[in-house]
């Protein structure tokens, strides 16, 4: 079933999906206990509301093909575990993500591919452990990272080589394994100088809570 709602800009109608409000250039789908991503999202939305929802697994639908228009995506609260590869296919006018308060534990290759303009990620999951020396390969225009609130114990070498952008970082965190593999991150997080929150060691015992720069 879809609601069909007056835009007031265009002062047309719009097929919105069903329970989903409509408005100006927002698709507003929160809090409606959805398993997935609604389809016939209006191709002139430019902002897609799906926080406090369930949805598990983000599929590689090729639904964002033709939501050119799209700027910002909101799934923060949801409960995801897997983004499939491909799930951003089609996705590169986003320039806002939001992935806060979920449960993803690791971030893989090809999990964000198709997100050419992103400038703006959030991803406050609680359960990621491991950043790998590819996870944000083929994201070049982000400014702003946050990975605080996480469970990080290690950053592969050249993690964040490819976010040539970068303007802000929060890597603030106090689970980290502070050995030889966290030389090259305690050296780039001096040289760059663009990250809020000390990130800071749990192992070994001995580097307890210190900040990992001065390690």
């Amino acid at each position: 079933m879809e609601d069909h709602q007056l835009n007031s800009k265009c002062n047309i109608y719009v097929v919105c999906p069903h329970k989903c409000g409509c408005e100006a250039s927002m698709v507003a789908c929160s809090s409606l206990k959805l398993t997935k991503i609604p389809q016939r999202i209006p191709q002139s939305m430019a902002e897609l509301q799906l926080n406090n929802n369930e949805i598990f697994i983000l599929e590689a639908t090729g639904m964002f093909k033709k939501l050119t228009h799209l700027k910002k995506i909101n799934l923060n609260n949801n409960k995801l575990s897997e983004i499939e590869n491909g799930a951003f296919e089609g996705a590169a006018s986003v320039s806002e993500l939001h992935l806060t308060a979920n449960q993803l534990e690791f971030i893989r290759s090809g999990m964000f591919w198709g997100l050419d303009g992103l400038r703006t990620q959030m991803l406050q999951n609680k359960d990621i452990s491991c950043i790998h020396n590819d996870s944000f390969t083929g994201l070049c225009n982000v400014r702003l990272l946050l990975l605080y609130d996480n469970q990080i114990t290690t950053v592969s070498p050249g993690a964040f080589y490819t976010l040539q952008a970068f303007s802000m970082l929060n890597l603030l965190a106090k689970h980290f394994n502070c050995n030889c593999q966290l030389v090259w991150l305690r050296d780039w997080l001096w040289k760059c100088k663009i990250v809020t929150g000390n990130p800071c060691c749990q192992n070994p015992d001995f580097l307890g809570q210190i900040p990992l720069q001065v390690v």
